[in-house]
């Protein structure tokens, strides 16, 4: 039995070291892969909102005022949290706030991000959104999008983070650790994907 368990130590270890290797191989793609900048300026239907980072409501009133979509909604709103309290009226016209910036209060996180605005799309005649979030949030906000919009049009428009420099991520301990959280849960998010698929084929 010492004999199985002493053969059995470096097998587990080289696996341990092969799975370590992967993922951090994985790590580098996908911050390689973040969005820095917007795929195209090109107008789309909506601009949908995620709250939770600096800068990302002032990017969609942006684009609202610039006509590059016709309405917006903000996803993850408080509900003690007023539009006032967001935007004002030297941003946007009174009108275009009542009548083109919509506040999704459902929300909590960003699979909920995109179910709420799965939603709010079904009642409207939408074909392309363009998703605004944090340049390293964007990968797994545009899973979920994709996941609950497969056949509308969604276009990044990552907003950079201040105090998160994703060049040279890795001298910087505390971006990589934010990095390798969001790649973790974007790993997540493709399993769920593709064990999903695996049980909708058998």
């Amino acid at each position: 039995m010492r004999r199985q368990k002493n053969r059995r130590g470096p097998i587990f270890a080289i696996l341990a070291l092969l799975i370590a290797i992967f993922w951090l191989t994985g790590l580098v793609m996908f911050v390689e892969k973040i969005p820095r900048a917007p795929a195209t300026s090109d107008v789309t239907d909506v601009v949908v909102v995620l709250t939770g980072g600096a800068g990302r409501i002032d990017r969609g009133v942006e684009l609202l005022a610039r006509n590059k979509a016709r309405e917006m909604l903000i996803s993850g709103v408080g509900t003690d949290v007023r539009l006032q309290d967001l935007i004002s009226d030297s941003d946007l016209s009174p009108q275009i706030l009542q009548c083109c910036v919509t506040l999704g209060r459902a929300a909590r996180d960003t699979r909920e991000n995109a179910i709420e605005a799965a939603g709010w799309a079904a009642s409207r005649n939408i074909s392309s959104i363009r998703l605004v979030t944090s340049d390293f949030h964007m990968p797994r906000s545009l899973l979920e999008f994709e996941r609950r919009l497969p056949h509308t049009q969604i276009l990044p428009e990552p907003v950079s983070v201040r105090n998160i420099q994703i060049d040279g991520w890795w001298s910087r301990p505390g971006t990589a650790l934010l990095l390798a959280g969001e790649y973790t849960k974007y790993l997540a998010i493709r399993l769920q994907l593709l064990l999903s698929h695996l049980l909708t084929r058998a």
